[in-house]
């Protein structure tokens, strides 16, 4: 809220900051060592972020070239996990558990999203590179995935192409495919959750239900944005 509602940069920095501070306890969870690990990774990729946006402000202060706007929205887009600055996101994504993976990959990105909209130059050409690197990168490396983390991670950077591209329309179309987003990836992560399936190879293992089977194959669906379902519509909306 802090972050939404704020003209400054600085207070919008300051909610940035509350919001990894508060995520990293969801990090760490003592089944999994390996979340440790990953907490640290999430701590210095944010931390190195946070700063490159605290220098583009103060070159804005300085300044007031285009240069800072394109350092804001570098700092921004390694937030968000866009491609390509993604490599962070997929490292984390892989030893978290599915529940804090859905908040890292929905409620996270939105203070960079509403930054971005709000302090960074939409429609620059480094802003089309970010949109087009993400949902070519979000495609195409997902196909080399056997981890069903990875590919639910992929996915997501592919769909942060289609929210900027959103945003670079209107906010309220960027916000339409994040709400119907969020939306549509939480019955495959609930799935995946409930069978405990982490591999590829594991989903024909799936208790034998046709419920079962046929939730995840139309989430799927769903989550790849194919017609006549929910996800189709934002997309059909831009």
């Amino acid at each position: 809220f802090l972050v939404m509602s704020s003209p400054s940069l600085f207070i919008s920095w300051v909610g940035l900051e509350l919001n990894t501070l508060a995520f990293l306890p969801i990090l760490l969870s003592k089944k999994n060592k390996l979340t440790s690990e990953s907490s640290i990774k999430y701590f210095l990729t944010q931390t190195l972020a946070s700063v490159i946006v605290i220098v583009g402000g103060l070159i804005l202060l300085v300044l007031q070239t285009e240069l800072s706007m394109t350092v804001i929205l570098f700092g921004l887009a390694i937030k968000l996990g866009a491609a390509p600055f993604h490599s962070w996101l997929v490292t984390v994504a892989e030893s978290l558990a599915w529940a804090p993976l859905f908040v890292l990959l929905t409620v996270q990105k939105l203070n960079p999203l509403f930054m971005i909209w709000s302090f960074s130059q939409i429609n620059s050409n480094f802003f089309h590179l970010i949109v087009f690197s993400s949902l070519v990168a979000g495609s195409l490396m997902g196909l080399a995935q056997t981890s069903t983390r990875a590919l639910i991670t992929f996915s997501s950077i592919s769909h942060v192409g289609w929210f900027l591209t959103g945003m670079a329309f209107s906010l309220e179309t960027g916000l339409l495919y994040f709400l119907i987003y969020s939306v549509v990836l939480l019955a495959p992560v609930l799935l995946l959750e409930s069978t405990n399936v982490s591999h590829i190879n594991q989903l024909p293992l799936i208790p034998v239900k046709l419920q079962n089977q046929c939730i995840l194959f139309f989430s799927l669906l769903s989550l790849g944005g194919l017609p006549p379902f929910l996800s189709f519509l934002p997309k059909w909306v831009i």
